[in-house]
């Protein structure tokens, strides 16, 4: 089911989660920006025989309240909330996109809790980059007639071609909503964009205790190749980076075998090493 089951109010908004798998490992995944958690449904499967797998929708997205105003910090309370509320004392964050900014500043406020910080072709603004999501605000709010002409409309942004239409489908359908008995919307919050304090972030990013490593999709219109370095040039000694070829930005859509993969692997490894 993609619908979450459990619910943790965070500073007003109620953010819904789910728990799977019972492995003595947790893993905690968040989802990019105007996204939501079935952005991780084909990599789940891959990993809840061996880890309890924790996905949730962050606030402004899926079935999660909206705010006046979103941003790094709020993100990153709602990781640990979550975790609080399911009675995970540690685990590994891993977050894609928008959503790695959630899980550095989850490590960044409780450093006890996290294994390490794995981050997913997350842009990180260096000079002359800016970060593509300032003109969202600008967008009107959008209605269609039907829920199938909503689930019709959906479109993978930036774009990408050849994933599986099944999993386009649920994530179509999982992320729209009734406004009434004529109109059909998205769940995401179309007014209000994030701001992202960037100097923060990569300041929190500089000073994370625990370890750190990046996955970079080489096809990636979001993150392009000279942002790797940039983002090396201050992270934590021992980052590491993987560089998936041919991969596009949503790679946790077109790329689970990988993501699991790399997530298992990181997992092992720096669990065996505390």
């Amino acid at each position: 089911m993609d619908l979450h089951d459990r619910v943790v109010e965070v500073a007003g908004a109620p953010i819904h989660y789910s728990v799977t798998g019972q492995g003595d490992i947790a893993v905690v995944l968040t989802h990019g920006f105007r996204a939501h958690h079935v952005w991780w449904a084909n990599v789940v499967p891959l990993l809840e025989e061996t880890y309890t797998v924790i996905t949730l929708d962050l606030s402004g997205s899926g079935d999660s309240g909206h705010r006046d105003a979103y941003g790094i910090d709020i993100w990153g309370q709602e990781v640990n909330a979550v975790l609080d509320d399911a009675g995970i004392e540690r685990a590994l964050m891993v977050g894609h996109s928008l959503g790695g900014t959630s899980v550095v500043m989850a490590a960044t406020q409780r450093p006890e809790r996290a294994i390490g910080v794995i981050l997913m072709d997350t842009f990180i603004q260096g000079e002359g980059r800016m970060r593509p999501i300032g003109a969202a605000a600008a967008s009107p709010v959008r209605y269609y007639d039907t829920k199938e002409d909503a689930v019709a409309r959906f479109r993978l942004m930036p774009p990408q071609e050849g994933d599986d239409p099944v999993l386009l489908e649920r994530l179509a359908t999982y992320g729209v909503k009734p406004v009434d008995d004529e109109r059909w919307t998205w769940k995401f919050d179309q007014v209000v964009a994030p701001q992202i304090d960037e100097e923060r972030l990569n300041a929190s990013i500089a000073a994370l205790k625990v370890p750190f490593h990046y996955v970079h999709a080489m096809a990636s219109p979001v993150v392009v190749p000279e942002v790797v370095p940039f983002i090396l040039s201050f992270a934590p000694a021992g980052t590491s980076v993987t560089y998936v070829p041919q991969a596009k930005h949503h790679l946790t859509v077109s790329h689970p075998e990988t993501c699991a993969e790399i997530i298992d692997s990181f997992a092992q490894e720096w669990t065996a090493s505390t």
